[in-house]
C-alpha cells in the first residue's frame, strides 16, 4: 500500500509505505518538496536565511541521484498523483482509463494503491497485438485489465472516423527522425506504408473486439491518464488524444 502523512501544520509529506525506509527518506527530497507544495495549493513558504542550513557535497560516484532507485521515484509520483487527482477530484472518483498498455502504463497501474487500481476500467492503445490479446494480465498482483482501441473513448464517434495514426515510440538517440508520422514510428518507411494501408481495416476490426465485462458505452464519459511519452511520435500521439475530446488538467492528465 501507499500513504502520505500530514503533520499538525497541515503539510502533506510524500512517504511511501513499501518503498521508503529511514535511509531512503533523504532521497528524492526535491521531488517530495515539489509535490508537497502542490498538495498545499502552492502555499508552502520558502524563507531566506543568512546562513546555509544544509550544505551538499558531491563525491564522484556517490551522488544522491545515482543512489535513488527509479521505482522509488515512480511510486512517489504515483502516490502524489493519487492524492492530488485520483482521491481528491470528484471527476476521478469513479472508473478511469489508462492510455498506453506499454511499459509505462503497466508500471503506472502496478504502482497504484489496491483500491485505486480496482477503478481502472481498461487500457486503450493503438497496437494491434495488444488489442488482439484483449487483456493485460499480471498474476503476481492479481491484475487483469481489458485493452481496447483508443477510439472508444471518443465523445463524438465521427471525430475518429478518419485517420488513425499508428506506430511506435521513437527510441533513437539525439532525436533522430525515423519513418513517418506515428504514435510511437516505425523504423522503416515500408513498415509505415503497411501501417497506413491497414489502419482503416484494423480500426473497424478493433471496434468489434470487446473484452468480456467491459461496458464500451461508458468509455466516452470516463477520464483518462496518458502513460505514453509525448513529443516522440511526430505529433501522432497528440493528434489521437485530441481526437477523443477531453480537457487536459480536468478529465485528462499526462503521466510519463
Amino acid at each position: 500500500g501507499t500513504f502520505s502523512s500530514t503533520n499538525k501544520d497541515g503539510i502533506t509529506r510524500i512517504i511511501h509505505e513499501s518503498y521508503d525506509t529511514p535511509q531512503s527518506l533523504r532521497l528524492a527530497e526535491d521531488l517530495r518538496l515539489f509535490h508537497s507544495h502542490l498538495l498545499a495549493d502552492g502555499l508552502l513558504r520558502l524563507h531566506r536565511t543568512e546562513h546555509p542550513l544544509v550544505t551538499y557535497r558531491h563525491r564522484a560516484g556517490a551522488s544522491q541521484s545515482s543512489q535513488t532507485p527509479r521505482k522509488l521515484l515512480l511510486h512517489l509520483r504515483v502516490l502524489a498523483f493519487e492524492q492530488a487527482v485520483l482521491r481528491s477530484d470528484p471527476l476521478w472518483a469513479g472508473p478511469f482509463v489508462i492510455w498506453g498498455a506499454g511499459r509505462d502504463g503497466k508500471e503506472f497501474v502496478k504502482a497504484l494503491s489496491n483500491d485505486v487500481r480496482k477503478r481502472v476500467a481498461c487500457f486503450v492503445d493503438v497496437d494491434e497485438r495488444k488489442i488482439e490479446a484483449g487483456y493485460y494480465d499480471y498474476k503476481d498482483m492479481d491484475i487483469r485489465i481489458p485493452i481496447v482501441h483508443f477510439s472508444w473513448l471518443s465523445t463524438s464517434r465521427e471525430e475518429t472516423d478518419g485517420e488513425v495514426l499508428f506506430g511506435r515510440i521513437d527510441k533513437t538517440r539525439n532525436g533522430e527522425q525515423v519513418g513517418s508520422k506515428v504514435e510511437g514510428g516505425s523504423r522503416k518507411k515500408r513498415k509505415d506504408t503497411a501501417d497506413e494501408k491497414s489502419s482503416a481495416s484494423f480500426k473497424k476490426k478493433s471496434k468489434t473486439k470487446v473484452p468480456k465485462g467491459l461496458d464500451l458505452a461508458l468509455l466516452p464519459t470516463l477520464p483518462f491518464v496518458v502513460c505514453v511519452s509525448m513529443y516522440r511520435t511526430n505529433g501522432a500521439l497528440e493528434a489521437n488524444v485530441k481526437s477523443v475530446g477531453r480537457t487536459e488538467g480536468k478529465d485528462m492528465w499526462h503521466f510519463s
